[in-house]
């Protein structure tokens, strides 16, 4: 889809005076901050991948489209059932048509969100007319039905036909509010109704040689017992708050909202990893939390308290300490000795797709001009002199990650003074994200207080099912 341009700008702000004064002023300035918008080089949101499905399978049983999610009643085994259908307008895109149209959906909803006064749903005729004209260059396996859907819809309804198009959150903004992946991609996702008690055994049976017969009653086998155990997964709600004036939703309304989407989903997305790696959910986190703004990310007011997302689960550094897995490296700070000590340290879940995450620093200043991996005649043709960069180690991929920080004391915690980092090796089949539900960002107005809520929200977890014992991570720690 393309984007807009300052005409289209103008236009929707032609809208929103009808809806709200709005000065020349104040046109003149939405124009030039969202030109300013257009051309800054953030990184943008990940989008939705489309399924690769037919729209087709929008058409309903008598012709008609589902535009949005409903109840559909239906025949299996002979039997009436109910069943739940995805609309077109809130369901999984199906191809980059669809993507499309779903995203013009959603401008439109938070539009007439925006725009709304007195309880009177605001129009965004020229919004509608973008969507008309996007749907006519619908796929050919849903054109016609669909044509006749809105034709129907449209003739049936007073006024200009916007009512026709429900309000819905589309589900596929909710991935388009996704910063690109970062180290949550390394491992897989695995959703969950809720509370989960996984159960699990140890293998422990072992065979024995069995002895002859020599009397008439000879010793039984010996015998193996397993153990078994269990355990209980809770999905971990994360949330993400902002509270905008409405008078700066009014004067800003473009430029302001998707970069508050973007910056919550990053919020998200940020906290997450960074209990992936520093988490502890211990009574006391072995980090000095309350004063740790790991990269100036987080601020200098309310850390370390009871809601700090660091306090969600136990990361990947904290498991490493439980498990007796941790390894100074102070003397040894080379390729050499990552594979032997770290890698190593996993045992023969080294080979089970590993991976090995680092800080920039260290990946720069220390695996970068290892003289095992710079030169030509160590490397040949991968050597980083040649390609400046360094994808795997013998194989292992190595990824960086900002939440390995370079503020850490000798000991390899963070205790408020320090200037060191580290590395961890992790067996990626060992750890998997349990989720509840995927990212949602909603949207709500307080009138009385003349503000809108925006609001983004996780239920997920990371966890290993391993037994306690088990070297799953190892972390080697004391770099630089």
């Amino acid at each position: 889809m393309s984007e807009m341009t300052p005409t289209d700008v103008i236009n929707f702000v032609r809208e929103a005076k009808a809806a709200q004064p709005v000065t020349k002023a104040a046109i003149d300035d939405l124009a030039l901050k969202f030109q300013k918008l257009q051309e800054r080089q953030i990184d943008t949101a990940r989008e939705s991948q489309p399924s690769g499905e037919s729209v087709a399978k929008f058409v309903k049983a008598d012709g008609s489209v589902a535009l949005s999610r409903g109840i559909e009643r239906t025949t299996f085994a002979g039997k009436s059932v109910e069943i739940e259908r995805e609309g077109l307008l809130d369901g999984t895109p199906c191809d980059e048509w669809h993507v499309d149209l779903l995203r013009l959906s959603a401008a439109r909803h938070t539009a007439r969100r925006l725009l709304s006064k007195n309880h009177r749903m605001a129009e965004t005729p020229v919004l509608d007319a973008k969507i008309l004209s996007h749907m006519a260059k619908a796929p050919g396996s849903i054109r016609n039905a669909l044509e006749n859907t809105v034709s129907k819809a449209m003739s049936d309804t007073a006024g200009s036909g916007a009512e026709w198009m429900p309000d819905t959150w589309s589900q596929s903004l909710y991935e388009e509010y996704y910063t690109p992946a970062g180290i949550d991609a390394l491992f897989n996702v695995v959703d969950i109704p809720g509370a989960l008690v996984v159960p699990s055994i140890t293998d422990v049976i072992r065979p024995y040689l069995k002895g002859k017969v020599t009397s008439d009653d000879p010793a039984q086998y010996t015998a193996s017992t397993p153990t078994t155990s269990n355990t209980t997964i809770e999905p971990v709600g994360f949330a993400a708050r902002v509270l905008i004036d409405d008078a700066a939703a009014e004067d800003s309304i473009i430029p302001l909202l998707p970069e508050i989407q973007r910056r919550l989903a990053r919020a998200l997305r940020d906290g997450y990893e960074d209990a992936m790696i520093n988490g502890d959910s211990t009574a006391t986190h072995e980090d000095a939390i309350a004063t740790w703004n790991a990269r100036s990310r987080w601020g200098a007011t309310g850390l370390g308290g009871a809601s700090d997302h660091r306090r969600a689960f136990k990361g990947l550094r904290r498991i490493a300490v439980d498990r007796s897995a941790t390894t100074d490296q102070s003397a040894g700070q080379t390729v050499a000795k990552i594979m032997e000590e770290l890698m190593g340290g996993l045992g023969e879940r080294g080979s089970m797709d590993a991976v090995l995450l680092v800080s920039p620093e260290v990946f720069f200043k220390k695996i970068m001009t290892d003289s095992n991996v710079l030169t030509v005649d160590k490397l040949g043709t991968n050597a980083t002199l040649l390609r400046g960069q360094l994808a795997s180690i013998s194989g292992v991929p190595v990824v960086m990650t900002r939440w390995l920080t370079a503020d850490m004391a000798t000991t390899g915690l963070f205790t408020g003074s320090g200037a060191k980092s580290g590395c961890l090796a992790v067996s990626r089949e060992e750890f998997t994200h349990y989720q509840r539900r995927a990212s949602l960002v909603e949207l709500d107005k307080d009138i009385t207080r003349g503000a809108f809520n925006l609001v983004a929200t996780l239920r997920r977890t990371f966890r290993t099912l391993s037994s306690a014992s088990s070297k799953v991570v190892t972390y080697g720690f004391n770099w630089l």
